[in-house]
């Protein structure tokens, strides 16, 4: 999906007749469940529907900068919408994947009697109608500190019933949100949560290794293990687990003996790797040399045949201020 289609989707939803509601997400001895969030009607369900509708107005519908990529493929950068694109779904995602409108609306309300807000795990918030909608996904994080601007919904113990009040059990709720979905498209708005907080790790690692395999088969590196050990590193595994999906060297069947050559012959690449006795494999000695395999195995370097120059094509770094 495009960025203008997700703009006019989200644009078309809030342009009709719509409503919103609450749902808490409790994670109850490893077992996300969903608790219909009974709001006081007259003033607080207003306010919460205003909240959200603003926070997509900003995000998505009047965001000029906003641009959609692929999750499995794309780095980080801002402004950046992510469409999830695995095949597969970590645990914690499949709560948020299957909710359905016409089957929440029947479930059961969250009660003080049975239920505990010390297991609050997030917020599922539903804005549309009954035939279509959006769905956002907020992490819940204890707060010590509750600040003025926060909305905040207070709990009335003898009753099922949440209201604008202060009390002594208090939900903090701001208009933002970390997920994203319409239709069955999910986007991802917050990389950091998804990985930290919704298993999402675990689908990195197993892409991660994929990778190092694909390269192993290669046989591109006089010492795979010094590329295994990254697995261990977050940020450079996250950025491992795209190269196998995304890069032009697997999808078109480059050598190994055509890539070791290109290091060796393009004077902007000298000094940025060593090599093995025979010279026929990479050897990878220091942090700098295995982030540039990395950019080298996506085919990152750009020749500007206008300046001269290279680039680092992710993010126009200059290489080198040489001619090539």
């Amino acid at each position: 999906m495009t960025s203008d289609e997700l703009k006019g989707t989200v644009s078309t939803i809030l342009g009709q007749q719509h409503s919103a509601q609450l749902y808490l997400v409790l994670k109850v001895n490893d077992e996300l469940v969903l608790r219909l969030a009974d709001i006081e009607d007259e003033s607080t369900a207003p306010e919460i529907q205003r909240m959200f509708e603003e926070f997509l107005e900003n995000t998505i519908v009047a965001n000029e900068d906003m641009i959609v990529r692929n999750l499995s493929v794309a780095d980080e950068s801002p402004n950046a919408v992510y469409e999830y694109d695995y095949d597969s779904y970590p645990e914690e995602l499949n709560l948020f994947k299957q909710f359905n409108i016409e089957e929440a609306v029947n479930i059961d309300h969250f009660n003080f009697n049975t239920d505990d807000l010390n297991h609050l795990f997030g917020y599922i918030v539903y804005i549309g109608s009954m035939e279509s909608g959006i769905v956002l996904f907020k992490k819940h994080y204890p707060i010590s500190l509750i600040k003025r601007e926060s909305f905040l919904l207070g709990a009335i113990r003898s009753s099922e019933r949440f209201e604008k009040l202060p009390g002594e059990d208090i939900i903090r709720l701001n208009n933002d949100a970390q997920l994203l979905r319409v239709g069955d498209t999910i986007f991802v708005l917050n990389l950091k949560m998804l990985e930290r907080n919704m298993g999402f790790s675990a689908l990195i690692q197993q892409a991660a290794t994929e990778t190092v395999s694909a390269i192993e088969e290669l046989d591109i590196l006089d010492d795979i293990e010094v590329l295994r050990d990254t697995l261990e590193v977050p940020s450079f595994a996250r950025k491992l687990s795209k190269v196998k999906k995304a890069s032009p060297i697997f999808k078109l069947g480059i050598s190994k003996e055509a890539i070791v050559e290109f290091t060796k012959n393009t004077p902007e690449l000298a000094g940025k790797f060593k090599y093995s006795e025979d010279g026929t494999q990479i050897r990878l000695s220091t942090q700098k040399s295995k982030i540039a395999f990395l950019k080298l195995m996506n085919d990152a370097f750009l020749h500007s045949e206008l300046t001269q120059q290279w680039y680092d094509a992710s993010a126009k770094d200059n290489i080198t201020q040489g001619a090539g």
